[in-house]
């Protein structure tokens, strides 16, 4: 399946420009250190701060300036709007639930090297002044909002080429079985633990939570975006199988608005990144930013303020979501 259920996905995060340097370079304690110009000296000379900088490099500096100075900026903007405690306490949460802080240490380890957990709330915490400041930029309605996303769960008879697989036959055939059962009263949710490949949606009864266009391949979206709530659909065709869709009701919708226009916003960011360079060019002109180096300046002037080239925006190097794997995360 291309959507890959995460039991945490942030909203926008920091757009990170045309590929922010990793966070290796970054203290993962939260404590702050004056370092001096001089770090060590011997007879053989000194070691000074510059001497770091210069080792680190200019386009990581420069990377680091940006960077920092937009965080320090949004978190004034919007220091009275963002309440980073219950932040903090959401993410904590989210910690417990994936079975404690060693084996979420674990799965960040896994999905981008050098992640921490203190580096993984501090990142949080700043995407959400971002997502604040690109959520009054590109304006979404609720109405746009509710028509982007169906809420549903589905059951998934995988089929291949493998010793065990199914044939793609056998595939259909089952699948045909199991909806005519559905139909004649059998729980969806059941036979969704009890026989859907999809093992990560399987356990919690073929739930996928709300999907967006765009998350799941092409056959299966159409389906889904074509089901009336509470329907469930006949068996469906994608390169992984046969599934059968069922579409909810949607009732908690208006509780999940924040997420799903986060996650639009965040394709508008994807699709309009000259507009988000005008943004922030806009919030650095508000605030009167100057940057003192001038090789610094340069780059950032041509990386980020005036860049020649047309590349998309991407995520940053800090992708803060983590998802626990299942047969179709790994396809």
């Amino acid at each position: 399946m291309k959507k890959i259920i995460a039991p945490m996905v942030l909203g926008l995060g920091l757009i990170g420009l045309a590929g922010c340097s990793d966070d290796s370079s970054e203290n993962s304690s939260s404590s702050e250190t004056e370092y001096g110009d001089v770090l060590a000296t011997s007879d053989a000379g000194d070691v000074t701060t510059d001497d770091i900088l210069n080792q680190l490099g200019t386009d990581s500096i420069a990377n680091q300036t940006f960077q920092l100075t937009l965080d320090t900026i949004l978190k004034e903007k919007y220091a009275d709007e963002i309440d980073t405690e219950e932040i903090e306490s959401q993410i904590n949460e989210e910690i417990e639930g994936m079975g404690g802080e060693d084996q979420f240490a674990m799965l960040l380890q896994q999905q981008q090297p050098g992640m921490t957990v203190e580096k993984y709330k501090k990142q949080r915490i700043n995407n959400a002044f971002h997502d604040k400041f690109f959520s009054e930029k590109f304006d979404i309605t609720d109405e746009e909002a509710k028509k982007s996303v169906r809420k549903a769960s589905h059951i998934l008879i995988e089929t291949g080429d493998g010793e065990d697989a199914l044939s793609d036959e056998e595939g259909k055939k089952k699948a045909e079985k199991l909806l005519k059962e559905i139909k004649d009263g059998k729980d969806f949710g059941e036979v969704a633990k009890e026989e859907s490949s999809d093992t990560g949606s399987a356990q919690n009864s073929g739930e996928l939570g709300y999907v967006q266009r765009g998350q799941m391949v092409e056959g299966f979206e159409d389906a889904l975006f074509e089901l009336d709530k509470g329907e469930i659909s006949d068996v469906v065709e994608s390169e992984y199988g046969y599934h059968i869709i069922k579409r909810h009701e949607e009732k908690d919708i208006d509780e999940e608005l924040d997420s799903i226009k986060g996650q639009l916003i965040n394709e508008k960011i994807q699709e309009n990144p000259d507009k988000v360079l005008e943004y922030y060019k806009e919030l650095l002109k508000e605030y009167n930013v100057e940057f003192k180096n001038e090789e610094i300046k340069t780059y950032i002037e041509d990386t980020y303020l005036n860049p020649e080239s047309e590349e998309p925006v991407e995520k940053p190097g800090d992708d803060t979501s983590v998802e626990e794997p299942t047969e179709e995360s790994e396809e």
